[in-house]
């Protein structure tokens, strides 16, 4: 059984986000959960965790689309047989209450979004080296799916993170801290219909984890960079662009 659970306020997406995850799971037995208006996303997820009743937990953003839905629940299981706690984007090296603040080399995956003043769509691209990478201490928290057993040790923080910022660093580094197996997953492209959005709210809520998790984060000379952006017209251009290293990649990943 997979749980599928995600929050919403908006009942046209919460409408399309079910219908996805429906397709994308086909026959396979699965429940779709959903969580309206709750008081944080923290505390939502909580909430969806207790209703689920899936070996596989999916905790998803209500406005994703996954581009190649034909071959997402092979690769998602297979994964999931690899690693406790799965993501579309992560560092190996925690540094602050954002997991991209750590920069190359140690980010990882690819997300397409919005594009804004660049065109219709751009692709978020960090290292991609094979479809799956494992040994991330935290990941971004538009897709997460979990092996039940990591539920069984780690819930979601809803008292220090009350709102709807930075609940996922702290579940997933939380993940990493009790020994699970936390990765990215390179090979299931995904569009994203927002983007993050690093303002006074969310300046609270990371004092809130350095406050928690201060002592632990990685520390090393913080140098200057820029992850890449790339420009797409089409969703089918995002496909090539978020396909693009895939000749690169190794047969298979340890």
């Amino acid at each position: 059984m997979i749980s599928i659970i995600f929050c919403s306020i908006d009942p046209e997406k919460a409408a399309r986000t079910a219908s996805h995850y429906h397709m994308l799971c086909g026959t396979e037995p699965h429940e779709v959960i959903q969580v309206n208006n709750p008081r944080s996303l923290a505390d939502g997820y909580n909430r969806g965790i207790e209703a689920s009743s899936g070996d596989i937990v999916i905790f998803s953003h209500d406005d994703i689309e996954f581009l190649e839905p034909e071959s997402w629940l092979g690769r998602l299981k297979g994964h999931l047989d690899r690693f406790d706690l799965v993501g579309l984007a992560g560092t190996t090296r925690l540094t602050a209450p954002a997991w991209a603040h750590a920069g190359p080399p140690y980010t990882f995956g690819q997300v397409a979004e919005l594009g804004g003043n660049l065109a219709p769509y751009r692709v978020l691209v960090c290292a991609v080296p094979a479809p799956l990478i494992g040994g991330m201490q935290a990941l971004d928290g538009l897709f997460l799916a979990a092996r039940r057993r990591i539920l069984e040790q780690v819930r979601f923080d809803a008292s220090t993170f009350d709102g709807f910022h930075v609940y996922d660093i702290d579940f997933s580094f939380s993940a990493h801290l009790a020994g699970f197996g936390v990765a990215v997953a390179a090979d299931l492209p995904v569009l994203h219909q927002s983007q993050g959005n690093f303002d006074e709210k969310w300046r609270h809520y990371a004092r809130r984890f350095l406050q928690k998790h201060g002592t632990r984060l990685a520390t090393f000379p913080q140098r200057r960079f820029q992850h890449a952006l790339v420009a797409a017209q089409t969703k089918q251009e995002l496909i090539e662009i978020l396909n693009g290293a895939r000749a690169q990649w190794p047969s298979r990943t340890d």
